[in-house]
């Protein structure tokens, strides 16, 4: 019988014998399962020969840790000082509904004022060609993901922030949020989670009109930090085996020999 082979085997039948004797750890089993066939196999031994079990050095993400943790913190600084804070009671999402209407008569002539010049300017935006890139090209304006809201994601944003009350609660919510997520990233502390909340963050962005393509790199380089690059120079290098440790004994008990008691009488 190959090596390989008998160690399938081997592994099969211990799987088989934990989750009978131990129903509560037949999900963890499972999990530590499929690493073993397809994430941690040595010499590239499994069905997508090794392209899935590649191990490396998780130095070389935390580059790209630091940078996506600084793009986070430099981006929320204008917004939590001076005219132009989230904290303040004023508007900063573009969405229509939440815009005031107009309630006289005076300002109703002053829109009516106003919207040559708003055309105008609109005239303009319009002369100004937007190029698809996904790297800034210098004499062109940077492409949106999406122009405007989907109209699913329209009723559904319009449900959950009806008014302009909501409007600032979500405005100074979404500010702290930013700001944990690149302090986390930085100090390399639950790096799997921050990933994920970018790559979440940047979904809400684009589906909200409110994204570039120029950014979209912030999606690949999230999942590449998803790698554990938190345990290179970060807290997740000695957060995480606590955790690990803790709520493992908590969730599945402390593993102990069955070896002359009577519980497999």
């Amino acid at each position: 019988m190959a090596p390989s082979f008998r160690l399938l085997c081997d592994v099969d039948e211990a799987f088989g014998q934990h989750a009978l004797l131990h129903p509560s750890l037949s999900g963890y089993y499972l999990f530590q399962y499929f690493m073993h066939e397809f994430f941690r196999t040595r010499n590239g031994r499994n069905m997508f020969r090794g392209h899935l079990s590649r191990q490396g050095n998780v130095l070389w993400t935390l580059p790209a840790r630091l940078t996506l943790g600084a793009m986070w913190l430099i981006d929320c600084w204008p917004k939590i000082q001076g005219k132009e804070s989230w904290f303040i009671d004023k508007l900063r999402l573009p969405f229509t509904w939440l815009q005031p209407a107009a309630t006289s008569g005076a300002s109703a002539a002053g829109a009516d004022a106003t919207s040559a010049a708003t055309g105008a300017a609109a005239g303009a935006a319009k002369a100004t060609k937007t190029v698809f890139s996904l790297s800034y090209q210098y004499g062109n304006d940077p492409m949106m993901v999406f122009e405007k809201m989907p109209n699913w994601y329209y009723s559904i944003t319009k449900a959950l922030i009806p008014n302009q009350q909501v409007a600032f609660f979500m405005q100074k919510a979404m500010t702290i949020m930013e700001i944990l997520i690149g302090l986390a990233l930085v100090a390399g502390l639950f790096t799997w989670l921050t990933s994920a909340a970018t790559i979440a963050f940047v979904g809400v962005f684009c589906l909200s009109g409110m994204f570039y393509w120029v950014n979209i790199w912030m999606i690949p380089m999230a999942f590449a930090c998803m790698n554990g690059s938190g345990r290179a120079f970060g807290l997740d290098k000695w957060v995480v085996p606590y955790l690990q440790k803790v709520f493992g004994k908590w969730r599945y008990g402390t593993p102990r020999s069955l070896y002359g008691t009577d519980t497999l009488k």
